[in-house]
C-alpha cells in the first residue's frame, strides 16, 4: 500500500551469487541469505512484495539513491491524456511524480545517460484474467528534476540531481511522445546508450506514446473489465544500489469512452506506489496466486501469477501470466507439468511492441506432449530480437485441463546467455491423476456435434463418421451424444429427435443488478452483462451483489461496484445498503460553522468535494503521529456530549484513505488534541487511521476536523463511542 506493506521475514536460497554478506534489507523487512548460497537454478521467492516506510523510520542501513513512482496522473486530480486513434489503436500518456526514498541524491543529468527513464504500462482484468494491453515502447527521458515536497522530508537540490526526500513531476504532457526505445535500455542495470539508437515512427497521435488497441477499453466490449495503469523509473544509480525492485507502481482508472478515462480513486492512496501491476490480480481476487522470483546469474525481478478456474463439468482453466520487470536476461520458454490430465485449448496473449521498436512480435509457439505443455520463442542464437518477455512486460499461457491443481514446479527459460538456461518456479499445476473424459458431463446441446449453433446434416455425417467408436479412458468420441462414451443408433436417433434446434451456447450471465441469468454471449453482451463462458452456471458465478452507491447530492442507489463507478457514485462497500448509508451531501460539513451533526456510532463524511478550512491544526500537539496537514482538504463534526467521560473518536475504515484528524473544546478555534496515524490494534481499519480518546464533559460541544496526511482526500467513516 501507499505507505509499507508491512513486516514479512523469510530465509530462502537465492542464487545471487553477487550479493555479499549474510543479510540483505529487502524494504521493510530482512532475507537471510544463508552462507552456502547454492549455484542453484531453483528459485521460489514468494515475498519481495515490502517496501521501505519513510513515515515509520525504519533503519534500512545505507540505501542510496531508491526512486520510486510515486504518483500515477497526480494526487487529487487525474492527468491522463489521450492524443487520438490510428488504425483502430489508441495514443495516451500519464502524469507520473518520483520521489527519492534513498539517503543520496539521485543523479538527473539531462541530456546524458545519467538521468531516469520513464515507463508506462497499462493492464485490463476481465473475466478473471489479467492482461497487458498497453505499452510505451519509446519512453520518457527525463530532465531537471525540480525537488518538489510532498513525499518526505525534502532537503532540495538543483536541477541535475533529486534531492533526498524530494519528488519531481511530470505531467502527461511532457511523458507522450517518448523518445527512448526499450530496447536500448538494460532494465536490470539502468544503462542505456545517448543518443538513442533510433527515433521513434508512426503516426504523430500514436508515436512514442503508450498505445492501446480500442477495442480493449471499449465500453461496449469489456463489460465489467478493470483497468490498471503503471509507471516505472529506471536509473542507474538506483539499480547499483540494489533499489530496482520497487521501482514500478500503478492506479486503477475506469474508461468511460475509449478518450474518457477517470481515477477510481484519488488522493495519495490512489496510487498504490512500489508494487507493480500485477500485485492488482491478487489484490482484487484472492484465489490468485503470485510466485515472485530472481533470475539466476543476474538478480532480475520476475513474477509468475496463476488462476485457476473450475468449471465444474470436471475441468479446469489455467491462466498464468508471466510479468518481468527488470531482468535483462529476459524469458523465452515456459514449460508446465499436466500429469496424466488430458490437456486443449492452450492460448497465449502478449502485447504488441510499436513506434518502430526492432523486437520480433512473433506470438510463441506451443506444445502439447505427454505430461506437459510448453511454449517458446526463438533461442537467443537464432534472432536477438526474437519476443522474449523483456523487462517492464508481461505474458499469458493458457489451457484446459481435465484435473485440478496441486503444487509442483514450472520451468522458465532465460533468453539470453551468461549463466544457467533456465530454472524452476513453484506453483501450482494440473495434478497427476486425469478424469476419465467419458465421465465428464456433456454439454447443454450434445445434439449439435460440430458445435455450429444448429443440428442438421452434418452432424449427422459426423456421427456416421465416428460410428462404432469406443472411449478409452483418455478420450470420448465426438459422435457419443447419449453419454454412454460409445457411438451407436442411439445416438443417431438423438440427433433425428433434436433435429433443426438452435443450439448456440449458453452460459451465467451476471448483470449489473446483481441477478443472474444463463443467455448467450451475445445476449449478455445486449444486457450490459458480464458473460461467464459457455455451460457455465450462476452456482459458479459468483456474481457481484449491489450494495449502497453514495452521489454527491446525498442521495443512495443499489448498484454493483461497476456500475457506481461508471455512474460517477462512490461504492460503499459489499454488504451495505441503502436504508442504514447515510450519504454525505458534498460540500456538507466544509467549515466550521456549518459542522455536520455527529452521534454514537459511525458517521459517513467525504472530503473529495471539500476545500481547506484557514487556520491548519497546531501538529505540536500529535508531534510524531504524521499529521502532515498541508493545506488539506477539510470536513467538520460537532458533537454535544450527552454525558462526561471518556470517548474515543476514530476513523477506522477498511476502505478509507489516509486520515488526519483534530479535536476542538468549545469554539472552532479551541483545539485540544490532534492525531495523525494511531496505532491501537485494531482489525478491519485502512492502514493509516488516526484516533483520539479525550475526556469529554456533560454538556459541552465539540468539533471533529478531518482532513488527510499531506492533502488525502476521500470517503470515510467517523466513528464515535
Amino acid at each position: 500500500m501507499k505507505h509499507g506493506e508491512g513486516v514479512l521475514d523469510c530465509s530462502v536460497y537465492i542464487p545471487l551469487p553477487h550479493l555479499f554478506g549474510e543479510y540483505l534489507n529487502m524494504r521493510g523487512r530482512t532475507i537471510i541469505i544463508t552462507a552456502a548460497i547454492a549455484a542453484t537454478a531453483s528459485v521460489s521467492l514468494l515475498a519481495m512484495n515490502g517496501h521501505a516506510d519513510r513515515r515509520r523510520g525504519i533503519n534500512r542501513g545505507i540505501i542510496g539513491p531508491d526512486v520510486i513512482a510515486w504518483t500515477i496522473g497526480g494526487e487529487n486530480g487525474f492527468d491522463f491524456e489521450y492524443y487520438g486513434s490510428s488504425e483502430g489503436i489508441g495514443g495516451y500518456a500519464m502524469a507520473t511524480q518520483s520521489c527519492n526514498w534513498g539517503d543520496e541524491v539521485l543523479n538527473w543529468y539531462g541530456g546524458t545517460n545519467q538521468s531516469p527513464i520513464i515507463m508506462q504500462n497499462m493492464y485490463r482484468l476481465k473475466d478473471g484474467r489479467f492482461e497487458q494491453i498497453g505499452m510505451q515502447a519509446f519512453m520518457k527521458h527525463s530532465f531537471c528534476a525540480l525537488s518538489e515536497p510532498g513525499c518526505g522530508s525534502c532537503q532540495s537540490t538543483n536541477c541535475d540531481t533529486l534531492g533526498i526526500g524530494c519528488a519531481d513531476t511530470y505531467w502527461a504532457g511532457l511523458n507522450s511522445s517518448g523518445e527512448c526505445p526499450r530496447s536500448d535500455v538494460n532494465g536490470f542495470t539502468g544503462e542505456y546508450p545517448y543518443p538513442f539508437s533510433m527515433n521513434p515512427t508512426g503516426p504523430s497521435a500514436i508515436r512514442g506514446n503508450l498505445q492501446i488497441l480500442n477495442s480493449d477499453v471499449e465500453p461496449a466490449q469489456n463489460a465489467g473489465a478493470r483497468y490498471f495503469l503503471e509507471a516505472q523509473y529506471v536509473a542507474a544509480d538506483d539499480m547499483q544500489f540494489g533499489n530496482g525492485n520497487n521501482n514500478a507502481s500503478w492506479r486503477e482508472v475506469v474508461f468511460n469512452s475509449i478518450s474518457d478515462a477517470d481515477p477510481i480513486a484519488t488522493g495519495p492512496s490512489a496510487t498504490i506506489n512500489s508494487q507493480s501491476a500485477i500485485r492488482a490480480w491478487s489484490t482484487i481476487d484472492s484465489s490468485v496466486r503470485l510466485s515472485t522470483t530472481a533470475v539466476p546469474d543476474e538478480g532480475g525481478k520476475v513474477v509468475v501469477g496463476l488462476k485457476v478456474f473450475d468449471n465444474g463439468n470436471g475441468t479446469y482453466d489455467y491462466e498464468y501470466a508471466v510479468y518481468n520487470m527488470n531482468s535483462d536476461r529476459s524469458i523465452r520458454e515456459i514449460t508446465i507439468p499436466t500429469g496424466n490430465a488430458i490437456v486443449s485449448n492452450l492460448g497465449f496473449h502478449d502485447v504488441p511492441y510499436n513506434s518502430g521498436e526492432i523486437y520480433d512480435g512473433t506470438d510463441w509457439a506451443s506444445s502439447s506432449s505427454s505430461g506437459q505443455v510448453s511454449w517458446s520463442t526463438q533461442t537467443y542464437s537464432q534472432n536477438q530480437n526474437a519476443n522474449a518477455i523483456r523487462w517492464g512486460t508481461m505474458y499469458n499461457f493458457r489451457f484446459t485441463a481435465t484435473t485440478p491443481p496441486e503444487m509442483n514446479s514450472i520451468e522458465l527459460g532465460i533468453f539470453k546467455p551468461g549463466g544457467a538456461a533456465s530454472y524452476s518456479v513453484s506453483t501450482m499445476v494440473p495434478s497427476g491423476n486425469s478424469n476419465d473424459p467419458c465421465d465428464l458431463p456433456l454439454g447443454s446441446c450434445p445434439e449439435d456435434v460440430d458445435s455450429d449453433g444448429m443440428v442438421t446434416v452434418s452432424d449427422l455425417l459426423e456421427i456416421i463418421s465416428d460410428f462404432s467408436d469406443c472411449g478409452d479412458g483418455t478420450y470420448r468420441p465426438a459422435g457419443d451424444v447419449d453419454g454412454d462414451c460409445c457411438v451407436t443408433v442411439s445416438d443417431i436417433l438423438m440427433v433425428v429427435s433434436a433435429w433443426g434446434n438452435n443450439c448456440v451456447p449458453t452460459g451465467a450471465c451476471c448483470l449489473i443488478s446483481g441477478s443472474c441469468d444463463i443467455t448467450s454471449a451475445a445476449a449478455c453482451a445486449e444486457l450490459s452483462g458480464t458473460y461467464h463462458g459457455d455451460d457455465s452456471n450462476c452456482a459458479q458465478a459468483n456474481c457481484p451483489q449491489p450494495a449502497a452507491c453514495c452521489f454527491d447530492d446525498g442521495s443512495c442507489a443499489t448498484m454493483i461496484a461497476s456500475a457506481c463507478a461508471d455512474s460517477g457514485g462512490a461504492y460503499q462497500g459489499s454488504g451495505t445498503n441503502c436504508k442504514t448509508t447515510d450519504c454525505p451531501l458534498a460540500g456538507t460539513g466544509d467549515e466550521c460553522s456549518s459542522a455536520m451533526i455527529a452521534s454514537y456510532g459511525a458517521n459517513a463524511f467525504e472530503t473529495n468535494s471539500a476545500t481547506p478550512s484557514d487556520n491548519p491544526p497546531d501538529a505540536s500537539q500529535c508531534s510524531g503521529t504524521y499529521l502532515d496537514w498541508d493545506n488539506s482538504a477539510d470536513i467538520w463534526f460537532r458533537f454535544d456530549a450527552s454525558q462526561s467521560g471518556s470517548v474515543h473518536f476514530l476513523t477506522c475504515d477498511g476502505s478509507s484513505y489516509d486520515t488526519s484528524m483534530a479535536l476542538y473544546e468549545a469554539q472552532c478555534d479551541n483545539q485540544v488534541a490532534c492525531n495523525g496515524d494511531a496505532d491501537w490494534g485494531l482489525s478491519d481499519c485502512q492502514d493509516y487511521y488516526s484516533a483520539i480518546e479525550y475526556d469529554v464533559e456533560a454538556g459541552e460541544t465539540y468539533y471533529i476536523r478531518i482532513g488527510g496526511w499531506q492533502g488525502a482526500t476521500g470517503l470515510g467513516n467517523l466513528t464515535i463511542e
